[in-house]
């Protein structure tokens, strides 16, 4: 078993369209790995069964095998759409983390699972337990994914974070960034995806109006070389459950 665990993750780190982002960071030590489950469900019932498991069984079990400050967000879409989601989010101390994560044969039932496995950029090598005030149930956490639409333009849009500083923009402003990571493997590459969190929705709006009106971003959005770099974007904002660790 250990042996097709190791040559399933050297399949993945070699395999992965973004075979590219480590042939530039070969010398470079890697930073945080992370896990993004997002759990569809067919109905309130089944997505109130799956949170109560979570936070009365999973939860526990994954605090007991050496996971901490798990993240898992309630999509403020589930209150409108027929496909309603969990969203978990762990940060991994290796890849070697993953023979551990499992659910058991009492989980509850769900429509389908995506399993997505990231790597943290350069700019942002850990993640970052974000600072928050007011009430937590007014928090929003704004989860994005941008999908490139080659692997040239993907590590065009990798770049803008990194070398062209949107990382340090996000943090000048006070996005309050919870991590930034590139996507090892999941159903959508080459992707890369951050979460950020705000006090509450007015503070998000005020937040994404400032980071518009920026002259750096401005300025930045604007140079050729960062072009037509995101084929698809998606935005997800979330609410955390009262047992998130987040």
């Amino acid at each position: 078993m250990k042996i097709l665990f190791t040559t399933f993750l050297a399949c993945l780190l070699v395999g992965t369209a973004n075979t590219a982002v480590f042939a530039q960071n070969s010398n470079k030590a890697f930073g945080d790995y992370y896990q993004i489950s997002i759990y569809h469900t067919s109905g309130k019932a089944q997505t109130d069964s799956l949170s109560q498991y979570f936070e009365t069984a999973y939860l526990p079990q994954l605090h007991k095998a050496g996971f901490s400050k798990i993240g898992v967000f309630m999509p403020l879409a589930n209150d409108t759409s027929a496909d309603k989601r969990i969203v978990v989010w762990m940060p991994l101390k290796g890849l070697n983390d993953l023979q551990k994560i499992s659910l058991n044969n009492d989980c509850p039932k769900y429509k389908r699972l995506e399993n997505v496995i990231l790597t943290a950029f350069e700019k942002a090598p850990h993640y970052k337990l974000p600072n928050l005030n007011g009430p937590k149930a007014d928090h929003i956490y704004e989860l994005r994914s941008y999908e490139g639409p080659t692997e040239e333009r993907y590590l065009q849009k990798v770049k803008m974070f990194n070398v062209g500083d949107e990382v340090g923009l996000f943090a000048r402003l006070r996005f309050n960034a919870v991590f930034y990571a590139h996507v090892l493997a999941g159903s959508r590459m080459p992707n890369l995806m951050y979460l950020t969190s705000f006090d509450n929705m007015a503070t998000h709006d005020a937040h994404w109006k400032a980071f518009g009106d920026d002259a750096y971003w401005k300025k930045l959005s604007a140079l050729p070389e960062y072009q037509n770099t995101v084929s698809k974007a998606d935005i997800i904002l979330m609410h955390a459950a009262g047992y998130s660790d987040l």
